[in-house]
């Protein structure tokens, strides 16, 4: 499955979208704040760098990057095949995915942790 190059990541437990805080989120879209490049890796995973802040979610996910260094801020985007671009987002180094709460990741994926990932223009 082929992903935007664009997107926003609004998880689906509580509508709220990631943005360029990384421990923050908020409750409506906004561009480019909440504004994803989906940077394809070699092993197939994904870098997800922030359009207005220029940096990358990365795997304490309390801050956030300006290059990609390692699996750390690497992700491999799960899709779930019962939720319309509803996905598992999980970090490579660590094994923990993205979920409700920014300023944390969870080492199981459940309800808490489906990303719905929106084709966005850039």
């Amino acid at each position: 499955m082929s992903l935007p190059a664009y997107a926003s990541l609004k998880n689906k437990a509580n509508n709220e979208y990631r943005n360029n805080h990384a421990t923050k989120m908020q409750n409506n879209y906004d561009s480019p704040e909440c504004l994803f490049n989906l940077v394809p890796q070699s092993d197939g995973s994904y870098a997800i760098k922030n359009v207005k802040n220029d940096e990358y979610f990365d795997c304490s996910i309390t801050s956030m990057d300006d290059s990609v260094v390692d699996d750390c801020q690497r992700w491999q985007l799960m899709p779930i095949p019962t939720v319309t671009n509803g996905y598992y987002i999980q970090n490579m180094k660590n094994k923990e995915y993205m979920t409700k709460k920014a300023s944390q990741l969870s080492k199981n994926a459940g309800n808490d942790e489906v990303y719905i990932v929106e084709p966005r223009d850039n």
